[in-house]
């Protein structure tokens, strides 16, 4: 009988919206925040990614008819106070303003009135790619999916609490992914996916065909062979943007910089992309 047999276990990690634009932006802090899993140790504004979370917390119960209008509004209320959201400031060093996402679930109650047959928060995930050292599965949550009452047209809606409306390719992206996680279960596509920016009453609207489907199942086979390739050597894995706003592993990305070019030349890099 053999004792202390080492046993070794491979990293797991997901490819997701969130994951996948992380690796576009930065494949060290990717690798920093997938593979290697380091803590954090950059304080960061929290308070976007709490109140949003509510809001759609919100939109949920009422769509599934948890609560109704007003019970949504007074839940907000209550979780704003629970989750110290008059504490936490946001990048100007000021405590978000309440009123604004009460606006902004409002406007999320008055779309989902426009939809039926509500399917909320629905999590697809499944494995995708593997070897020795890592194994990548794909894992996403669609908002909501629903029929539009006014044309019964299929829709997947997406909420977002944002100030300004995105132009750059991750939100295409992430809409992209949502369509993917459908087909891969076997349902039929949505005529469109729409993403409702909440605060500003606008919505944006994607639609995708089946060969951008098959297109984006290529991207991804693509991005996994190279993490499963590249593996768990921190040195295979560019420095890309590390200096967002929202990085949280940023003194473990300057870390790794200065290994790799010395402390004299950190300086250098903080404002380049490589």
């Amino acid at each position: 009988m053999e004792f202390n047999k080492e046993v070794k276990t491979k990293i797991s990690l997901n490819l997701s919206p969130t994951s996948i634009n992380t690796y576009y932006q930065s494949p060290l802090l990717f690798y920093l925040t997938y593979i290697a899993k380091v803590p954090d140790d950059t304080k960061v504004p929290v308070c976007y990614g709490i109140s949003g979370n509510i809001v759609h917390d919100c939109l949920e119960k009422y769509a599934n008819k948890e609560l109704d209008r007003d019970g949504a509004c007074l839940h907000l209320a209550k979780q704003w106070i629970e989750k110290n959201l008059h504490n936490h400031r946001d990048i100007k060093n000021e405590p978000l303003k309440k009123e604004d996402y009460l606006i902004a679930l409002i406007n999320g109650l008055n779309i989902i009135d426009l939809h039926d047959s509500h399917v909320c928060e629905e999590l697809i995930k499944f494995s995708f790619a593997e070897n020795e050292l890592i194994e990548i599965g794909i894992k996403g949550i669609v908002d909501l999916q629903a029929n539009e009452k006014s044309s019964n047209q299929s829709v997947v809606i997406d909420y977002k609490t944002s100030n300004s409306i995105s132009q750059s390719k991750d939100f295409e992206r992430q809409a992209l992914f949502y369509n993917y996680l459908l087909y891969k279960k076997g349902k039929n596509l949505p005529t469109k996916t729409i993403f409702h920016y909440l605060k500003l009453g606008i919505p944006k609207v994607y639609s995708f065909s089946q060969e951008d489907i098959e297109s984006f199942e290529e991207e991804l086979k693509a991005i996994a062979d190279k993490i499963l390739s590249n593996g768990t050597d921190i040195k295979n894995y560019s420095i890309g943007e590390i200096n967002n706003l929202f990085n949280s592993k940023k003194q473990a990305c300057l870390n790794e910089v200065t290994s790799r070019f010395g402390y004299s030349n950190t300086r250098n890099f903080i404002d380049m992309r490589y």
